[in-house]
This record gives C-alpha cells, structure tokens and sequence, in this order.
C-alpha cells in the first residue's frame, strides 16, 4: 500500500493458438460468405452497363476581317477571345443549345437489341438508321420491335398489352397528345426505303452500310419524350483548358461510345454554325443599313441638286461658275 492505494500488476496474455482453432472450428461460416460475396459481386459485374466517359477539345479563335486596317471604320471584329470562350461556355451548357444537337441526331429515338441479361444501346449497331417524320406523331414508350428476314425486307411489330391512353409526340411541333390504343399486336411487312406511314410510327428505314443483317435477329426502337432526352444531356461537362489558352474541354458520361462522340461532334458542329449565323446577320445587317444610308443621301443630293437648277431658272444664269468668276 503506497499513498492510500492498492497497486496490483496483472499480465495479460493472448492464445493465438486457440483463436486459430476457434477460426477453424467456423470455417463453413467463413466459406459461405465469401462464397455470398464472390456471388453479389459477379451478378452486379455481369448486369451492370460499362459507363465511358468521352472527351473532346474545342479551340475557340478570335476571327478578324482580313480586311482590317487603320483606315477601315467597319469591321467584323467580334470582341476578345476571353469574351468568346466565356459566351461558348455558356452556350454548350444551355438548355435551348442541346434541344438543337438533339433534335439535329434525332437522339429521341433509341435503338436498341436483346442482350444476355437486359436490352442493350445499339445505336450504330443496327443494319439500318431511321429518319423520322418528324411531322407526323410517334407513339413514346412503346417497343417497335424490327426483324430483317433478308437484307431488304422486314417485319415491323408492335404489341399493346393493356387497351388504354397512349402517349404520342410530334418532334417538329413539341406537342403531345393522349390517344386511346386497343389492345393487340400490330405486325406488317415492309422494304428498305419504304415510306412507313402508322398511327404510332411514321419514318423511313435506311440501309447501313457498316452493318450487315443478320436476319431473325430483333431490334427495337422506342421514342422517348423530347424534352427528358435533352435533360439527360444538360450534364456535359464544359471548361477552359487553362486560364490562358483559348481552348476547351468537353465531356459526356454514357454507355454507348459512338452516341458520345457524335453528340460531342454535333454540339461543336451546332456551335460553329451559330457563330457562323449570328456573323452573317452581322455583316447583313450592315450592309442593308449602307444602302438605306446611300439611298437617303442619294435622294438629299438630288433635292439639292433641283434646287441648284430652279436658282439657276429663277435668274436666267446658264453658267453659274463662268458668270459667278465674272462678278467677282
């Protein structure tokens, strides 16, 4: 005892010999649940779509007329590169600019085939590519299921399990509506480059070259709602390179990788032509203010010149500069 306490020293020790065997003795708990594990894993590995992210850079320039001097009052000078990399910036986010590159790849309409365990993107994996009629309207929702029986003919089918509202939308318009649908299958032979004139389809299936048919196998196309498509594209990603390089980076997360890089294409391609509009409007805007301003000052230099001729009429002056020289 040592200050009014008691100090007792214990030892602890720690049998690893017996936690071995303890673990032993478990060992079919331990097996089953890395068997359990190995299992989720796999399932989730072999169901679950490869995500790819694609990228792209976009060099925006500062144009100037090639024209341009100290002498030239009007030029096409469309401001500093910061302003045109900050303007674009905010122009490939923008909702109404992805509704163009939508509306442009007809990316409202998605391709699709029968895989192992779900159906499977397969834009540009299909023997064919449709043009929509973008005037008519299209049934949203619904699988078209596509069979080729060779290389130029096709079955074209489409089942309505339950009689009620359908939902259509016409791309060119916007608009939907709700139309009642029977319950049934629809089935009808069709050609390449046959025009297909439906209540729920209305379009045109074009050969692919890149593709060959193989002929029993399935392809479905469904329509999606226009305005959800292009929500689903407002999350490209757009940023300066660096802060001091008039360049771009876009990026665009999805499973197929041919979608992608035509998407990121377009959206450039859709910009560019923008640009290109918005400096033609300039240039013509321009240009029609030149001639109403030539044009009012021609009509100024004509009044003048009337006046000029009824002085000259009033007092009998035939040459104004030789009798004018003569009083003077």
């Amino acid at each position: 005892m040592k200050d009014g306490y008691d100090i007792n020293e214990r030892q602890s020790t720690f049998d690893f010999k017996g936690y071995l065997y303890s673990l032993l003795n478990h060992w079919p708990l331990f097996l089953i649940s890395f068997i359990i594990a190995f299992a989720t894993a796999y399932y989730i590995n072999v169901r679950k779509l490869p995500i790819f992210l694609i990228e792209n850079l976009v060099s925006i320039r500062d144009d100037q007329n090639p024209f341009f001097t100290t002498n030239t009052s009007l030029t096409f000078n469309w401001g500093g590169t910061t302003d045109k990399v900050n303007t674009s910036v905010i122009t490939l986010k923008s909702r109404s600019h992805n509704e163009k590159v939508v509306d442009r790849l007809q990316y409202y309409l998605t391709y699709l085939r029968e895989g192992k365990y779900q159906w499977l993107d397969a834009y540009k994996q299909t023997p064919f590519t449709v043009n929509v009629d973008t005037s008519q309207w299209q049934v949203l929702d619904v699988p078209i299921k596509i069979v080729f029986k060779d290389s130029v003919n096709f079955n074209l089918s489409v089942s309505f399990d339950d009689a009620e509202e359908g939902e259509l939308q016409n791309y060119s318009t916007k608009e939907k509506l709700l139309r009642f649908i029977e319950e049934g299958t629809y089935s009808k032979d069709y050609k390449i480059g046959q025009s297909i004139s439906e209540p729920f389809f209305s379009g045109t299936l074009l050969p692919n070259p890149e593709v060959i048919s193989n002929p029993g196998t399935p392809y479905y196309l469904v329509f999606k709602d226009f305005n959800q498509t292009v929500a689903s594209y407002l999350g490209v990603r757009v940023a300066p390179e660096n802060r001091a390089a008039s360049v771009l980076r876009m990026g665009l997360t999805g499973n197929n990788k041919a979608k992608l890089v035509d998407y990121l294409n377009a959206s450039v391609q859709v910009l560019s032509d923008d640009m290109l509009k918005r400096k033609n409007l300039f240039a013509t805007k321009t240009i029609k203010f030149i001639d109403s301003s030539l044009a009012q000052k021609s009509v100024e230099l004509s009044n003048v010149e009337d006046e000029l001729n009824q002085f000259k009429h009033k007092h009998s002056i035939m040459d104004l500069e030789r009798e004018g020289a003569e009083i003077s």
